[in-house]
């Protein structure tokens, strides 16, 4: 009663090649579908209900411990009459004689298949944690690049335009102290004109960087200036729709924001667009941004970063190095729709099954 009442297969074996039954509890029946006589009436049923892929490796095991007589210890898999895979652990210890012969094989095998399908969950979890974490240094990496870019095109942008022209001005101005005769109305209003200018150019750049609406009047008034300064020099006829609930937290702000202003750049230099739309929506605990343009359109799988910028690639990276994601939509002909979510916060509170995930 003790021995079939527990809640594994118990067992005697001969110590040979085929560990040759000498009794096995009925347990056998519940954990693989084959009845004690069938068990024990087959020599080979064992070995040959391992599976394949363990056949070789348990076989030299139990030849081992055979040899050595040494106490075995093996987990392996066995294939069940229904065809079902059931872990086991296998310990059994040896039993001698008074003359230190080794008479048969006391064991006991135990079904270990939830534990072993938990452990190859577990792995799999932390293979796709692991992939997750190299992705991400990956993007972060390739966005560290581009900034890189944008800082070295930032630079010389300054030195090629408000440096020359602020040196050539300091040239005039020298020139004009060393012979003060030639300053003339004319001259001093051309000096005051190329400083204005520059000036001019300065800010430009400047609100290019960080314009000052995004912190003190928000999200959706920032992206409205950028397209009313764009349009002056494109001619666009622009948009935006606000239907966000309440203003993301300072740093998911400043990403949306560099996200709309790649797309709007990337439109302005590439679309040939008469129409620009931005649409800002609260979605699923975050923010759901589309900009959509009516100009040549493209195929997104062939688009290339261009040098000296983010380029569209980039701009889907930056956004699920935030934390959601971005996508692009387009046809020749069609024009082009960048859309992306990103949580309103860096901890976003609300369950992450609520997320919506790109459209396919």
């Amino acid at each position: 009663m003790l021995v079939e009442g527990v809640p594994a297969i118990l067992y005697i074996d001969r110590p040979d090649e085929r560990s040759s039954n000498l009794y096995t509890s009925p347990q056998i029946q519940a954990m693989l579908g084959f009845s004690v006589e069938e068990w024990m009436a087959d020599p080979d049923l064992w070995r040959d209900r391992i599976h394949p892929d363990d056949r070789a490796r348990v076989a030299a095991a139990n030849q081992e411990s055979n040899r050595a007589g040494a106490h075995y210890v093996d987990e392996y898999r066995l294939v069940a009459r229904d065809g079902a895979i059931v872990w086991v652990r296998d310990e059994a210890a040896p039993v001698r004689g008074d003359d230190g012969t080794l008479l048969y094989w006391r064991g006991v095998m135990l079904d270990i298949t939830e534990r072993k399908q938990a452990e190859e969950k577990l792995e799999r979890s932390l293979e796709v944690l692991h992939r997750t974490l190299r992705q991400r240094r990956e993007l972060a990496r390739r966005l560290q690049h581009a900034q890189e870019e944008e800082r070295r095109g930032i630079a010389a942008d300054i030195h090629d335009d408000p440096i020359q022209v602020m040196s050539a001005v300091d040239v005039r101005l020298q020139m004009l102290q060393a012979d003060p005769s030639a300053a003339t109305a004319g001259t001093l209003g051309q000096i005051q004109a190329e400083v204005r200018g520059a000036i001019e150019r300065l800010r430009s750049l400047l609100f290019e960087l960080r314009p000052t609406a995004l912190d003190r009047e928000g999200l959706v008034a920032a992206i409205r200036l950028y397209l009313a300064r764009t349009a002056e020099t494109t001619g666009w006829e622009v948009s935006v729709e606000d239907r966000l609930d309440a203003e993301p937290d300072a740093d998911v702000r400043a990403l949306i924001y560099r996200i709309v202003q790649e797309a709007i750049a990337n439109a302005r230099k590439h679309a040939g667009a008469a129409h620009l739309r931005v649409d800002l929506a609260t979605a699923a605990d975050g923010v759901m941004v589309r900009v959509h343009d009516d100009g040549a359109g493209f195929v997104p799988e062939r688009a290339t970063p261009q040098p000296g910028h983010l380029g569209l690639l980039t701009m889907v990276e930056r956004a699920e190095l935030g934390g959601g994601w971005a996508r692009i939509v387009s046809e020749p002909g069609r024009g082009t729709t960048i859309e992306c979510w990103l949580p309103a916060s860096e901890d976003p509170a609300g369950p992450a099954e609520l997320r919506p995930t790109p459209p396919a």
